[in-house]
C-alpha cells in the first residue's frame, strides 16, 4: 500500500536505444523523470488487543522504461485512431464528465481527472490504481506523511502529466481520460505478465513444478496463480523461504486467487466442452495460464468484495442506532474473524493514530473516539498490501449512487425539485427498500441550495457530507483539509461534542485548483530550462544502453533465465 513511487531504471535491452532514438511524443520521459524525481487537541488513546499490527509499508517498485514508452506509444495511437476500448471507456465516463467543475479552458483539472480515472477504473476494473490521487491505498501517506518533499513519480502520474503537456498543461478532455484510464490497465497487464514469467521461474527453482508437463494440470496452474499472486506483495530474493512456506500454507489472499482462478477454468472448460476431448485431463498451455492471471486481475475486485461486505455486516450489527460510527473501545474489543478455512478474514487491530491519519476515526468528542464504518471501509487498511501499479479495495459503493445521481441529472448541479425524489428512491444492500428523506435531510439539502445559488453542486463537500449522512454505511464522510505554517496537510474531523450527526458548513470544491498565469517569458525559460534537461539525460542515459547492447534479452520461455531467483 501507500503511494506507488517510481523512477523508471531504463532497460537493458538493444531495443531500448533504437525506441528512445525513434520515438517522438514520449522522447522527453527521461528528462520528465530526472525533473520530478528532482496542533490536534489531547485525545485519548484506545488500544487493540491485538499488538502485532503494523502499518502497510510504502513499497516502491521500479519499472523498465521500455513498458511505459510502449504503453504510452499504444496508448496515443488508440488516442488518436479513437480505439474502441477509449470509446467504450469516453462513454462509461460521461455522466462523471459532465458533472465534475472544468477550468476557464473547458478541461479537467488534475486533481479532478484524477478522481475521474481513479473511480471508472474501480468501476470497471475493479481494482484501485496505486500513485494516481485520489488514490485510497495511499490516504494514510497523503495525510500524514510529509517527511519526503521530493516523492519519485509513479508511472500513472507520469501518463496522466504526459497527456496534460499535449494540452500545453491546462488539463485533460473526456477522451484525454479515458485514454488515461485504458493506458493504466494496459500497464497493469504488462506488469501481470511480467510477474507471471517470474512466478513460472521462482516455482521451479524451488522445485515445485512438475517436470516434463507440457501442459498445465489445474492443480499446477492453482500453484502458478498463487505464486504469481505472492509476487504482488513480496520480493522472491529477500523471502525465498517465506515463499516456500506460503506456497505450502497458502494465506487468505492466495487462497482466494486459487478459489477464482479454479472458477474461471471451470468456466473456461464448460465454454469449451463441444471442441475438447472428453478422454483426455482438463489442461491449460503456458499461454493460457497467462492469459488466466490477467482476467482474474480484472475479476478479482469483485470477487473478494464479499470479504468487505461480511466486514460491514458486522460492524453495522455494533451500531443499532444507524448513525454509522462505532465507539473505538467497542471495536477493539472484538475477536478475529476467520474464514472457513480457519485463515483471518478481518481482524479490527489497527491503532488509533493510524486510524486517524487515514481519516477512520470521528474524534469531534475527544473522551469517545468513533470508527467511521463507511471511511473504515474504503480506507487504505483495507486494500491488499501490493507492491504493484494497482491493488484491490473495497469497492466504493459511494461512487456507484453517485454516478445514478449523475446519469440523470447530466451536469454539475441539480434543483431540489430534481434531487429529493431522486435520492429518495436509492438504495443500497443496507436497506430493504427505499428509505424517505428525514426532514432535517431535506433541510440540509435545501441549505446546500440556498449556499449556491439555488442548485446544490453535485462534488462540492458539502453534498459529499449530505450524502454521508444519508447512507452512512457507503459513503464516506469528507474530512475538513487545510495546511497548517509548514504546508503541510491537517485533517480533521469537523463537528461538535454533543451533536449526534455532526455538520459543517465549510464548502471545500477539492477538482477546482487554482489557475496560475504565468508570464511568456517565463513560461520560454522554463521550457528551454528543461529541454537542456530533456538533452542531457538523454545522452546519459543511451550512454548506458550502449555500454549494455551486448546484454542479451531473456527469451521468454519459461526456465531459461533462473537467476532472477536466486
Amino acid at each position: 500500500q501507500g503511494t506507488f513511487g517510481l523512477c523508471f531504471p531504463f532497460s537493458h535491452s538493444v531495443q531500448a536505444v533504437s525506441m528512445f532514438a525513434t520515438m517522438r511524443e514520449s522522447v522527453f520521459l527521461p528528462c520528465f523523470c530526472v525533473a520530478v524525481c528532482s496542533a490536534a487537541p489531547a485525545l485519548r488513546h484506545a488500544q487493540s488487543q491485538f499488538d502485532d499490527w503494523q502499518a502497510p509499508d510504502h513499497s516502491r517498485v521500479a519499472a523498465a522504461s521500455s513498458t511505459i514508452v510502449k504503453v504510452w506509444n499504444d496508448g496515443v495511437r488508440k488516442l488518436n485512431m479513437s480505439d474502441k476500448q477509449v470509446i467504450a471507456m469516453e462513454s462509461a465516463m460521461q455522466a462523471t464528465y459532465k458533472a465534475l467543475p472544468k477550468n476557464s479552458y473547458g478541461l479537467l483539472q488534475h486533481n479532478a481527472a484524477s478522481y475521474l480515472v481513479q473511480k471508472l477504473v474501480m468501476q470497471v476494473y475493479h481494482y484501485s490504481i496505486r500513485g494516481l490521487e485520489p488514490d485510497p491505498a495511499s490516504a494514510e501517506t497523503n495525510l500524514s506523511d510529509h517527511s519526503n518533499k521530493h516523492q519519485k513519480i509513479s508511472a500513472p502520474a507520469m501518463l496522466q502529466s504526459l497527456l496534460e503537456s499535449r494540452n500545453a498543461g491546462h488539463g485533460l478532455s473526456l477522451r484525454d481520460a479515458a485514454s488515461l484510464a485504458v493506458m493504466i490497465n494496459s500497464l497493469v497487464m504488462e506488469h501481470d505478465a511480467a510477474l507471471m514469467h517470474q512466478a513460472f521461474e521462482c516455482l521451479n527453482w524451488v522445485k515445485l513444478l512438475p517436470e516434463n508437463e507440457e501442459e498445465l494440470s489445474v492443480p499446477t496452474v492453482i500453484k502458478v496463480i498463487q505464486a504469481w499472486q505472492w509476487l504482488h506483495r513480496h520480493d522472491f530474493h529477500t523471502d525465498e523461504d517465506l515463499f516456500v512456506e506460503q506456497m505450502s500454507t497458502p494465506v487468505h489472499a492466495m487462497y482466494l486467487f486459487g478459489n477464482l482462478a479454479t472458477e474461471l477454468m471451470e468456466a473456461k472448460f464448460y465454454y469449451e466442452r463441444h471442441s475438447r476431448n472428453p478422454f483426455k485431463a482438463k489442461t491449460l498451455s503456458i499461454a493460457e495460464t497467462m492469459q488466466l492471471a490477467q482476467q482474474a486481475t480484472l475479476e478479482m475486485g469483485a470477487w473478494q468484495d464479499p470479504d468487505c461486505k461480511a466486514m460491514k455486516r458486522y460492524l453495522i450489527k455494533l451500531n443499532p442506532d444507524r448513525t454509522g460510527r462505532v465507539p473505538l473501545d467497542t471495536v477493539y474489543n472484538q475477536p478475529e474473524i476467520d474464514d472457513d478455512q480457519d485463515e483471518q478474514l478481518f481482524r479490527f487491530s489497527e491503532s488509533q493514530d493510524y486510524l486517524r491519519s487515514s481519516g477512520g476515526l470521528d474524534e469531534s468528542d475527544p473522551s469517545r473516539p468513533q470508527v467511521l464504518i463507511s471511511n473504515y471501509l474504503l480506507g487504505p487498511q483495507n486494500c491488499y498490501r501490493s507492491n504493484a501499479v494497482h491493488t484491490f479495495c473495497c469497492l466504493n459503493e459511494c461512487d456507484a449512487l453517485l454516478t445514478e445521481v449523475e446519469s440523470v441529472v447530466g451536469g454539475s448541479s441539480a434543483k431540489l425539485d430534481v434531487l429529493i425524489p431522486l435520492l429518495g428512491n436509492l438504495t443500497t444492500d443496507s436497506m430493504d427498500e427505499p428509505q424517505p428523506l428525514s426532514t432535517s435531510l431535506v433541510e440540509k439539502l435545501s441549505s446546500i441550495a440556498v449556499h449556491n445559488g439555488g442548485e446544490v453542486p453535485l462534488h462540492g463537500r458539502l453534498f459529499a457530507q449530505w450524502l454521508h449522512f444519508a447512507f452512512p454505511y457507503e459513503c464516506p464522510y469528507p474530512h475538513v483539509t487545510k495546511k497548517d505554517g509548514a504546508g503541510s496537510t491537517l485533517t480533521y474531523f469537523h463537528g461538535t461534542a454533543d451533536a449526534k450527526a455532526s455538520w459543517s458548513d465549510v464548502e471545500m470544491l477539492p477538482f477546482v485548483e487554482e489557475e496560475h498565469v504565468m508570464l511568456p517569458g517565463f513560461r520560454s525559460f522554463l521550457r528551454t530550462a528543461f529541454m537542456l534537461l530533456a538533452l542531457g539525460a538523454i545522452g546519459s542515459q543511451v550512454s548506458v544502453l550502449a555500454r549494455l547492447q551486448a546484454h542479451n534479452l531473456q527469451h521468454d520461455v519459461i526456465g531459461v533465465d533462473l537467476e532472477k531467483c536466486a
